[in-house]
């Protein structure tokens, strides 16, 4: 999780391929995001495209696409096997990373729609960042609108399918956009870990709906087994779910519209600096302390004995 090697050549050709296998990804990361908890809206259609019976069918087509192509894809490279196995596991177990993860892509390379093959590493993932930066800033502004129906619009969205509806795909839209750039942000960044440590809110926009969506599930599926009060208190445990996710959303834009803005985004950083500054002089400060307190400590034993034996 912390680099990645982009040793050996550029993988060549395959662009059609990756492309179509970009869409696929995002076709089986749209229709999860359609299924998922986002806020208070949308229930009634993702209880009725939950009873699809074509909706398996597509989410197993897609996942089998994923995995015909990920074998086929393990004697296109020339890499170890080792490495090839573990992309086709990752494909296999969550397959919208197909969009950034290949058997027959060398780790450490990312194809990018209109630029191609791209080593991953600090110049990729600066790039990326600054093609994302203004889109993401307009798919974050969405939240406002949302918000607004959700917190003014109360019963209004119950009497109102199609603006429920329209509320419900929105925030599915932001998920999506979110899921997207982050995914592609850390395929390109060269620490992963660190990326996700710095941008952890990005990771719990993410993950709050899928969350949200594994307990309700739960307790429907287990609803005959247990009390309605239990119910109940999943669905109040769902709208901390949706309070926690608007709020990481809030954060977000704010911190993406403060980078927006050159000016503001020094000051913070400037903000930020002094405080680990002062918070790195108190550290030195106590490891002094601790220092001069081991060294008091440290005095040689041999010597106090001898000296005991001396008065002795």
């Amino acid at each position: 999780m912390t680099s990645v090697s982009t040793s050996g050549p550029a993988p060549q050709g395959g662009e059609f391929r990756h492309a179509f296998m970009l869409l696929v990804a995002l076709a089986f990361l749209t229709t999860v995001g359609l299924l998922l908890p986002h806020g208070d809206s949308g229930d009634d259609f993702r209880d009725w495209l939950m009873a699809r019976p074509g909706l398996r069918s597509l989410l197993g087509g897609l996942w089998g696409i994923v995995a015909f192509e990920g074998l086929a894809g393990l004697f296109f490279t020339q890499d170890a096997w080792r490495a090839r196995l573990r992309r086709l596991f990752l494909t296999l177990l969550i397959p919208p990373l197909r969009m950034v993860v290949a058997t027959s892509k060398p780790d450490g390379w990312l194809w990018l729609p209109g630029a191609g093959w791209r080593r991953a590493g600090e110049e990729t993932s600066e790039k990326l960042e600054q093609k994302l930066a203004l889109p993401m800033v307009v798919l974050t502004l969405l939240v406002l609108p949302v918000l607004g129906a959700e917190l003014t619009g109360g019963e209004t969205l119950d009497n109102h399918p199609r603006l429920a509806l329209a509320t419900h795909l929105t925030t599915c839209v932001i998920w999506i956009g979110f899921t997207v750039e982050f995914v592609w942000m850390v395929a390109a960044a060269p620490n992963k870990l660190a990326y996700c440590l710095k941008h952890w809110i990005n990771l719990v926009i993410i993950l709050v709906p899928l969350v949200a969506f594994l307990r309700v599930l739960s307790a429907f599926r287990f609803a005959r087994m247990i009390r309605a009060g239990k119910l109940l208190r999943a669905y109040r445990l769902r709208g901390l779910w949706s309070r926690l996710w608007r709020l990481a959303l809030l954060f977000n834009l704010f911190d993406r519209l403060q980078q927006r803005d050159p000016a503001k985004y020094c000051a913070a950083l400037e903000k930020k600096i002094a405080d680990l500054e002062e918070e790195l002089a108190e550290l030195r400060i106590k490891l002094a302390e601790h220092r001069s307190k081991a060294s008091a400590d440290s005095i040689d034993p041999a010597g106090i004995q001898e000296g005991g034996h001396g008065q002795g």
